[in-house]
């Protein structure tokens, strides 16, 4: 479990909207993977409320940004569009599922897990889990306000519990696919759009772990797929995630009907949060190693992996996004310690690690970040302030 401490000093970068809340709330256990620890001191005001919990930043054609994240007061799912006006960014706010009827009775609790893609029509998909029946949701955005829903997964099991970890890419044909974690069955799926509805099936069912004679360890059913995420590149599906039995990163590549699974990296318990990026030649991937807590990087193909230790400081790794500078790697991660929000750069030839924030609030929860209009932009979550923390990266 990571320590929460009060941020201490650091460089801050202004940020482009802030929007304060007059509440404090204790420690979370995780970012992506269990926010539901999270025990309020008192009970959050109406307005504002928590928001931005699973946060999923995408572009909109027109290069505006779009968010879909977790309203945590009303238990439901939002999606919002910034417009740029002047230095100042405005955001169009559009409630989607999860939230009371014009009854006053709420529909449930759903939104947590979310994950955003947007066609080049503009038409922006969003999978989240329904908290309350243990699905794999879908919402298609038509127009403003305008949502067709559905299922799109529910694995397998007496009583389903799949959804989790969502991982939503467009395919060449604007089709989305979805990665996620069945945590009845302990096992990753994915589910593919076919026509008018999604068609799910299992990657990987996972093996036990066995221990070694003369170990002290008990064995472990096989539990695979927490932490998963999706990158689609070249028709190629890739999916990063978690082997909790065996503590393994691995990885999925393929398509529907045909995947092939590897052990990136096996040295300790390592794999939770990872994120991809492929360079054109090889596929990057970050995450932490959770024994250490450190932030690790693992490059290559196939079965040929070099892995890096990038960040060894205290308690570091967690709700890693990589991207590209360039044609060098940049990642976006939580510091457990400080709660601080860091950026490690690498020049081709070194890593070096910046604080973006913290000193005033606790950041780096659910990292995004975006490239429009030849500026890049990042967000997450601002534990502090329970609220969107978004800025453009300098």
């Amino acid at each position: 479990m990571r320590r929460f401490h009060a941020p201490s000093p650091a460089r801050a970068l202004p940020a482009l909207l802030v929007v304060v809340s007059s509440f404090w709330l204790e420690a979370c256990k995780g970012c992506r993977d269990d926010p539901d620890t999270i025990v309020p001191d008192e009970t959050p005001p109406e307005d504002p409320h928590d928001i931005g919990q699973y946060l999923s930043m995408r572009t909109m054609p027109d290069g505006s940004p779009a968010m879909a994240y977790y309203d945590r007061t009303k238990g439901g799912l939002s999606f919002r569009i910034g417009t740029m006006k002047g230095e100042d960014m405005t955001w169009a706010e559009e409630r989607i599922d999860g939230f009371a009827d014009d009854n006053g009775l709420d529909s449930g609790d759903r939104g947590k897990y979310a994950s955003l893609a947007i066609d080049s029509a503009g038409t922006a998909w969003i999978t989240y889990y329904d908290a309350i029946n243990g699905a794999l949701l879908y919402a298609r955005r038509d127009g403003a306000n305008k949502y067709t829903k559905g299922i799109a997964d529910v694995g397998g099991g007496v009583t389903p519990n799949a959804g989790l970890f969502s991982s939503l890419q467009l395919d060449a044909s604007n089709n989305p696919v979805v990665a996620h974690y069945d945590r009845y069955k302990g096992q990753l799926r994915i589910a593919h759009w076919k026509d008018t509805s999604f068609v799910g099936e299992v990657v990987d069912e996972g093996t036990d772990y066995i221990p070694p004679d003369g170990s002290e360890e008990e064995p472990k059913e096989a539990n695979v797929g927490s932490f998963a995420r999706l990158l689609i590149h070249d028709g190629v599906e890739y999916i990063a995630y978690y082997d909790e039995a065996n503590g393994d990163l691995k990885l999925a590549s393929g398509t529907a009907g045909n995947y092939v699974t590897v052990v990136v990296d096996s040295e300790g318990d390592v794999g939770k949060w990872p994120s991809m990026v492929h360079t054109g030649s090889e596929l990057m991937i970050a995450y932490q190693d959770s024994a250490n807590q450190d932030l690790k990087l693992a490059r290559g193909s196939g079965t040929n992996w070099s892995v890096e230790t990038i960040d060894s400081g205290d308690f570091r790794g967690a709700d890693s996004e990589i991207f590209l500078n360039g044609s060098f790697p940049s990642i976006l991660y939580f510091d457990g310690n400080e709660n601080n929000l860091l950026l490690a750069r690498n020049d081709g030839s070194a890593w070096s690690v910046d604080t973006l924030g913290g000193a005033d609030a606790a950041l780096g929860f659910h990292n995004e970040t975006i490239s429009s209009g030849g500026k890049r932009f990042i967000a997450c979550y601002d534990y502090t302030n329970r609220t969107i923390w978004f800025q453009e990266l300098l």
